[in-house]
């Protein structure tokens, strides 16, 4: 399928970034990111809810990675 394959991440983009630890990975860049909208889009147009379900639970669901941890 178009725009689902896995690619390898790049080491020198993740230097210094926290990185998704929760079972369903939420995307951490824009492509990543797009990778996810593209499965929703297929899901919603061919009617797989499963597909529909994860996407937007990759989505939608709040990540601790992507807030920074402030220190008081």
């Amino acid at each position: 399928m178009a725009g689902t394959e896995v690619v390898p991440p790049n080491p020198a983009e993740e230097t210094g970034k926290r990185r998704c630890a929760c079972v369903i990975a939420h995307p951490q860049t824009e492509a990543e990111r797009a990778r996810a909208q593209a499965a929703l889009d297929n899901g919603l147009a061919t009617n797989d809810a499963h597909g529909v379900l994860v996407a937007c639970m990759q989505l939608l669901q709040p990540c601790p990675a992507r807030y920074e941890v402030v220190a008081r």
